[in-house]
């Protein structure tokens, strides 16, 4: 059985297909003291994530698809959910672009209620509330801003939660609690 001769010598056996400007950079950085390398890395701005590795996920507040949707169907925008009262209750709040459009706010044929995406949790309008039906109060005028606050007395929902929100006909999903 006959080997190859350049397999039998290793793999610097044939010629190098390192240039002499590569070798001669590899000579100068390994006679650079340690602590100058590691300064020099450190200075250089981190190299941009590529290829499959993604970079970590944040958070939005909503799709701006979304928003344009509900802007033409609906005639609201700056949709926002925050949370208030210490986490006992959370606040929608929305800004009237037409009011003929965001008469279906006005609905009365299903209460308004919030429903947290990850436990499920079903936050309704307290009864006592006097905003408990604040698109309700007379006609709506464009320009300004609406709200309903539900109630959230065990605290369930969090601030970074996603949330779904329905306002009489209007069902507005993804929103993050601030």
């Amino acid at each position: 059985m006959k080997l190859d001769q350049a397999q039998s010598r290793g793999p610097w056996a044939t010629r190098s297909s390192l240039g002499p400007a590569s070798l001669c950079a590899i000579s100068m950085l390994c006679t650079l003291p340690a602590a100058d390398v590691h300064s020099a890395a450190a200075d250089q701005a981190p190299a941009p994530i590529t290829g499959s590795a993604a970079p970590a996920r944040t958070r939005v507040k909503y799709n701006q698809k979304e928003e344009l949707y509900f802007e033409r169907r609906y005639g609201i925008d700056q949709l926002h959910v925050h949370s208030v009262s210490l986490g006992a209750s959370l606040e929608f709040r929305c800004r009237v672009l037409d009011a003929e459009k965001a008469k279906a706010l006005k609905g009365n044929r299903a209460a308004s209620a919030m429903v947290d995406r990850r436990t499920g949790t079903k936050l309704s309008v307290p009864a006592t509330e006097t905003s408990a039906k604040p698109f309700q109060s007379g006609a709506l005028e464009a320009g300004q801003e609406y709200w309903v606050v539900f109630g959230n007395r065990n605290k369930l929902v969090k601030p970074g939660d996603m949330v779904d929100v329905v306002v009489g006909t209007v069902h507005m999903s993804g929103l993050i609690v601030e």
